[in-house]
């Protein structure tokens, strides 16, 4: 099927999180009084790309970047929501499961471990700010993309990023996890006196959602950018990316706020979207002209692209 005119596989895909959505608060709607309400704003919002679709195409202004990463800013809200859905679909979580995969992964639960032995400022502090840093490492890469006018780049990247996000949403939803930053005591050392600790601890008291550990978000949507990062930003640049990337693989389990596991499945889950399904919902929802060529995973050589990178064709 193809899509309709004018309308990204991005904006389809948020169309059908806001189709599941709806149909969950639908279903639900005796649960809460604010249940109904939610289900119709998800439902109308479901239309969205057909309006999308009506739109002319745009010189490159305000708007027409707006139109490319609006599905973005949605990730806010949507990750909001999962904490009033656990509300209506109950607190029962599977974390007895993910810990015992957990330690029969790694023999120790790793998160229970590593911060005791290493609480020094030294090396606490710059573990926290990398998982502190998450928040620049998703967000910066597609508003210089959009402030450098590169459509292509920017419509790949937000595509890749919600479906990275929104699948380990649809987990959390049927497979509520809750972690140890939730059911565990955090250790107390030295660490706490650090200026990037407590910009970390604000930050988790300004709001959470609870059963969304596996797989770890943080870890998967840090390893898509770092993917991202080596197809369209110059290789210096991806080299930076990655290096936070794997800082936030290894802060999401020394700061405790996941199992070890939760963080290798968020690396695998990653690699199964960017390099599988991504490509694949693409080829099947293009135009039938984009189907000669078999789908193809993202390019991890930015010397063999000719356009539309960093200094390319927009």
């Amino acid at each position: 099927m193809a899509l309709t005119r004018g309308a990204r596989p991005g904006d389809f895909l948020v169309a059908a999180y806001n189709l599941l959505l709806g149909a969950i608060w639908w279903a639900n709607w005796r649960q809460a009084p604010h249940a109904p309400w939610i289900a119709i704003a998800h439902l109308a919002a479901a239309g969205l790309p057909w309006l999308i679709a009506r739109a002319p195409r745009r010189r490159w202004d305000f708007m027409a970047a707006l139109r490319e990463i609006y599905p973005l800013l949605l990730l806010l809200p949507f990750w909001t929501e999962l904490d009033l859905l656990r509300d209506v679909l109950g607190y029962h979580g599977y974390d007895a499961q993910i810990q015992a995969l957990d330690r029969a992964v790694f023999g120790v639960h790793l998160h229970a471990v590593w911060l005791p032995r290493m609480d020094a400022l030294w090396v606490s502090e710059p573990l926290f700010f990398m998982y502190y840093a998450y928040y620049a490492l998703i967000f910066l890469p597609p508003l210089v993309l959009a402030f450098r006018g590169h459509r292509g780049a920017l419509r790949d990247v937000t595509l890749r990023l919600m479906a990275t996000y929104l699948t380990c949403y649809v987990v959390y939803l049927a497979f509520p996890v809750y972690g140890p930053h939730f059911l565990e005591p955090h250790h107390q050392g030295p660490h706490t006196a650090g200026f990037f600790y407590n910009l970390v601890a604000a930050a988790q008291a300004a709001g959470d959602s609870h059963g969304c550990a596996f797989p770890s978000s943080h870890v998967a949507g840090a390893v898509t950018i770092a993917l991202v990062a080596w197809r369209w930003f110059p290789r210096g640049l991806a080299v930076v990316l990655s290096l936070e990337a794997l800082g936030v693989v290894l802060s999401t389990v020394y700061t405790q706020n996941h199992y070890g596991i939760d963080s290798l499945f968020g690396i695998g889950w990653a690699f199964t979207i960017q390099l599988g399904v991504v490509p694949a919902g693409a080829y099947l929802l293009g135009p039938a002209r984009a189907r000669r060529t078999p789908p193809v995973p993202p390019e991890l050589a930015p010397a063999l692209r000719t356009s539309d990178s960093l200094g390319g064709v927009p």
